[in-house]
């Protein structure tokens, strides 16, 4: 243990530590809104020192009202220990207060700072969302490698703009019009079906960039997403002529 002088101004918490007379502020509000007696700063920190024997913290030299006090800076995972020896009741409230301090830096200054927590609170919260959801659409375009940018960029639309709240990654403008294979045998006629349309399609080898694209698409038979051709204009026309215009099965 070190021991070294602090300013007056010794009360913070951060990610991974906090100091007793944070704690102790905070034990003594749990106390009195269950009607138990505060604790003395001595007795807290001879308190933190009995449940820390053997385990390395910090000790400075502090001053309130005047008089020098010992102040403890100790981990979060140290102060939920220290909490345990509390009641029930009071255990309860400190519990999940500490458990925040461990994920986001809170001020402790005064409740000036509660707005600025929240707001980083909901950033973060954002952040995490939104590296989840990237990561969903990454997974997603490596599950349909055959996908087009224009399909991709769909993908990362509607799971980032969302959380933005605005459209950062914007949709793609499709200078051509694309028609699924059931659109395809309507325009096409003379007895052609969707089914027709794709056989010829996969005989022939016209699912490429040339007669169309894969977009994502929900599955028929399931609530699976599938990989789903669409046809432009020339493979329209291609798959009228293998039906119309040559002899095929």
């Amino acid at each position: 243990m070190t021991k070294l002088t602090l300013a007056n101004n010794f009360r913070s918490v951060t990610e991974k530590t906090i100091d007793s007379q944070s704690l102790l502020e905070m034990v003594n509000a749990a106390r009195k809104q269950c009607g138990e007696g505060l604790v003395r700063n001595n007795v807290f920190v001879d308190r933190i020192k009995d449940e820390l024997e053997g385990e390395t913290y910090k000790i400075f030299v502090g001053h309130k009202n005047g008089a020098e006090i010992e102040v403890v800076e100790m981990s979060i995972k140290q102060a939920l220990r220290v909490a345990a020896r509390e009641s029930k009741a009071v255990r309860r409230s400190l519990v999940d207060k500490l458990e925040d301090m461990q994920t986001i830096n809170i001020p402790t200054q005064s409740n000036s700072g509660l707005p600025e927590y929240r707001r980083a609170k909901a950033q973060q919260l954002q952040s995490q969302a939104l590296e989840k959801n990237l990561a969903s659409a990454r997974e997603l375009m490596s599950m349909f490698p055959r996908l087009g940018d224009a399909a991709n960029q769909v993908i990362v639309a509607t799971l980032v703009n969302p959380l933005i709240g605005h459209d950062i990654v914007p949709l793609p403008v499709l200078e051509e019009r694309f028609y699924t294979a059931k659109e395809t045998a309507e325009q096409i006629g003379g007895g052609a079906s969707a089914n027709k349309v794709g056989r010829l399609a996969n005989k022939h080898n016209l699912k490429t960039d040339e007669y169309g694209k894969f977009f994502l698409d929900k599955s028929k038979y399931s609530d699976k997403q599938v990989e789903a051709f669409r046809y432009n204009s020339n493979g329209v026309e291609a798959l009228r002529h293998l039906i119309h215009g040559a002899d095929v099965a």
